[in-house]
């Protein structure tokens, strides 16, 4: 919810920071190492702001998703990090019960590398 709402609060930190996926689409990424490049710039945030937390229970979270084209390692013309994402550590379970109901709402909704959608946050 913070990433979309308050982006600016979420790491990393930068004034005037805006995160897809509520007002502009995201797209959903199948290739698999594309995914784990999103994942490990993502973790490599988690790393920087909250140390070694492997044994915490915690793992790194990430939004946009890292099975989208606007995941964490997304780059501009450049090829410089364009850093729309936030990353967040939150219990290991969680992170992975959250994966896979992603993967089930790409399945049943038939969304195809790169379809657009948004990501609503109801209360």
């Amino acid at each position: 919810m913070d990433a979309q709402n308050t982006p600016e609060r979420t790491f990393p930190s930068f004034a005037g920071k805006g995160i897809p996926g509520a007002k502009q689409p995201l797209h959903q990424l199948i290739n698999r190492e594309k995914q784990d490049e999103n994942r490990k710039v993502a973790i490599a945030t988690c790393r920087i702001i909250w140390g070694d937390y492997a044994n915490s229970g915690l793992q790194c979270d990430e939004y946009p998703f890292s099975s989208t084209y606007e995941g964490a390692n997304q780059k501009d013309s450049t090829g410089n990090l364009v850093k729309r994402y936030s990353a967040r550590l939150i219990d290991g379970k969680d992170n992975g019960d959250g994966g896979n109901l992603i993967k089930d709402v790409f399945t049943v909704n038939r969304i195809l590398d790169t379809d657009p959608f948004y990501v609503t946050i109801v209360p």
